[in-house]
This record gives C-alpha cells, structure tokens and sequence, in this order.
C-alpha cells in the first residue's frame, strides 16, 4: 500500500514537473517573440483574415471608447496593408496612434495596435451625455464650445433632419477656408481645425459635418475615396471631366434624410476662387451622380439610390427645359439683380441664348457662370453684378 502510495506521488510530481516546465518553455518563447503560445493555441481559429476584419475590430474598440492597447491575432495580411489601417478605418472617434507586430507562430502573429481616443469623441461625449473633458485635452474643450455655439445659435427643436443638415452644411461653407494641408499643422486634417481655426483640407470638412450631424441627432457617415478635381468647379468654356483635374484622397459624408442615405461634399460646395458664394451642387446627391467624379467602396457604405431630398429639387430650382429654367431665372433677377444665384437642370444642354431673358432685367451690368456637371444633371452658378 505504501509502496503504491509512494509511486502516485512520484507521478504527480513528474506532471507537475512537466507543467512547470512548459509553462517555463511559453514564458521563454513569449520573452524572446512576445508571442504567447497558449494565447495562439486558443485564439489562432479566430484569427483575423484581411483588413477589413482588422479595421471593423478596431473600429468596434473605438465606438466603445477605447483608449490604449488592444491586441488581435491575424493570419496572411501584408504589412502594407497594416500601414494603412488609419485609412481603411475612417473612424472619427479616434485612430491608431502605432502598431507592434510580433512573430508568426502556428501561423498566426499577435498584433498590438495603441488606440488615441479624438478630440470628436470627447466632445460628442461630452455633448450628448454631459460627460466632463479631461483637462489635459484643452483642444477637444474648445471645440465643444464651438459646437454648442453653432448648434444653439443655427438650430432649433422643431426643424427636420434635412433642414439641420443644410444650416450646418451653410455655416461651415462659408466659415472655413479651404487649406491644401501643411505638415506642421495636423489641425487643418481634423474638425478643430474647420470650426475653431476656420481653415481646413477635406478631412476637416468632413469631421466638422460628421461631428455637428452627430450631436443635432442626424445620422450619417464619414466616408473616405478619391476624386477628380477636374470637375470640381469650371468654367462655361470648359468642358465637363476636363483631363486638367488629378485625381487625390478625399473624405466626404452620407446623410440619412427621411429613411435615404444621400452624398454630402461640403469641401467641394467651397468653391476655390474670387468668388464667396454657398454651393450646394454637391448637396444630398445619389450614387450615380456622385460616381461622375468620386470614387468610393461601395460594399463599405449605405447605398444612396435617388435624388429625392437633393437641395435643388427641395428647393424647387431643379428645371428639365429650356424655358422653364429662363423663367426662374429672370423672375430671381427681377427680385433681385445681383450678388449669386443657383439652379440645376438635366435633359438639355446650355448654351450663350439659353437665358434669353436676362436682357430683360434692367440695371443688371455683368452676368457671368460656371458649371458643375453634365448633360444629366447640371449646376449652374451665375455671378451678376449691377
């Protein structure tokens, strides 16, 4: 009996032993890769398989208001590909700051990823639920100041989603100049730099309208892709798509208008130029219209199928003939003969004798316009002077 006593014992300090000394062996591989071998061995079946994977991972731990590291396991993704997860993310509330990868082991690498909450997280926090600003982020303190600034004096409880949506679009237009972007100045990317400095590139433009959407309770999206600048804004003596233009990285927004999703650019609604108007040529517009000269993944975001609640159709500016489109403009002039005005037609072309009746209007000295567009749907701006 002790005789068998004794040699249960010595196996159950043999298994001990052997625990020990794997446990040992896991401790060493992980001090030497930073891989933990039982963590893969859990965790290498979930392991994440593209980036879009990764990027909506992270973007969950963001939404929920994560700020530090976060660590996944992925399988078979380039490191070019991680490099760019700022972009294929798009998040508003906050962005990888760096990354760590760590060796493949059983096929798999451990990905530590450190996450910065934005200042637009703090501030939508801070706006819709009274959650206080740390005092070590002053920027996000300052924007939410602005926010509540613009939001109180732009809006009221009884206005449509619709109605919010163009205040907001109005007010950034014609407060924020276009910047081209400068190295040293990370604020022109973010919405601190469009609502509080005034000045901003297309990033800018599209964080301000996400963040002030946001806290009036409108739904929308950030949506990042490239466009052609060709066709931003040209003249009558240019033609549409003109090879001038280069295409580059844009961001722009989806807004969700009476149950639709539609486009809203308010970068490219500030027209580059002499000229200081508001245009809303790139107001509530669908996929197709959209697609003439942005570009975007399409499987990523809500698809914007009609023209519905487009401003000039809204507005009743939107005309498919010739005369009908003379006669608005006229009676307008005949109100009021100068300064900008806005309308957009489809099925005819323009030409130097579609306004006839502009002679008509007495005072009127000059009258110049651009174009947006082509033959389907067309924005024209006119510029008159007395």
């Amino acid at each position: 009996m002790e005789r068998k006593k004794s040699r249960l014992i010595k196996i159950l300090i043999e298994i001990v032993v052997v625990i020990v000394m794997v446990m040992i062996i896991f401790k060493l591989v992980e001090y030497f890769t930073g891989v933990n071998p039982m963590d893969n061995l859990f965790k290498r079946k979930e392991a994440l398989l593209n980036i879009n994977e990764v990027a909506a991972m992270l973007t969950h731990e963001v939404d929920q208001g994560v700020d530090g590291e976060v660590v996944l396991y992925i399988k078979d993704i380039p490191d070019e590909e991680l490099k760019s997860i700022n972009y294929i993310m798009s998040n508003l509330n906050g962005s990888i700051d760096s990354y760590s990868v760590y060796p493949k082991l059983f096929g798999v690498r451990r990905v530590s990823f450190t996450i910065v909450r934005s200042d637009n997280s703090y501030v939508f926090d801070a706006y819709k639920n009274g959650t206080p600003i740390p005092q070590n982020r002053p920027e996000a303190q300052k924007l939410l100041v602005r926010v509540k600034q613009i939001l109180g004096d732009k809006l009221s409880g009884v206005m449509t989603d619709y109605q919010k949506e163009l205040k907001l679009h109005d007010y950034l237009v014609e407060h924020c100049t276009y910047s081209h972007g400068s190295s040293e100045n990370d604020n022109e990317y973010r919405a601190y730099g469009a609502l509080v400095e005034g000045e901003a590139v297309c990033n800018g433009y599209a964080e301000a309208m996400a963040l002030m959407l946001s806290c009036a309770g409108v739904q929308n999206q950030y949506v990042v892709g490239t466009a052609n600048s060709g066709s931003r804004r040209y003249s009558s003596d240019q033609q549409a798509g003109d090879e001038s233009g280069r295409t580059e990285n844009h961001a722009w927004n989806l807004v969700l208008v009476n149950g639709t999703w539609y486009h809203l650019d308010a970068t490219w609604d500030d027209p580059m130029g002499d000229e200081e108007i508001v245009s809303h040529a790139y107001f509530n517009m669908s996929d197709d219209l959209m697609a003439r000269d942005h570009i975007w993944d399409k499987e990523k975001y809500d698809p914007c199928p009609d023209m519905s609640w487009n401003y000039f159709r809204r507005e009743n500016a939107y005309f498919e003939n010739s005369y009908d489109l003379d006669r608005y403009v006229t009676q307008r002039l005949m109100i009021r003969p100068y300064g900008t005005m806005e309308c957009a037609f489809s099925q005819f072309e323009m030409t130097n004798t579609t306004l006839t009746g502009i002679n008509t209007v007495p005072t009127i000295k000059k009258v110049m316009y651009s174009t947006i567009g082509g033959f389907n749907f067309t924005v024209l701006t006119l510029y008159v002077s007395q």
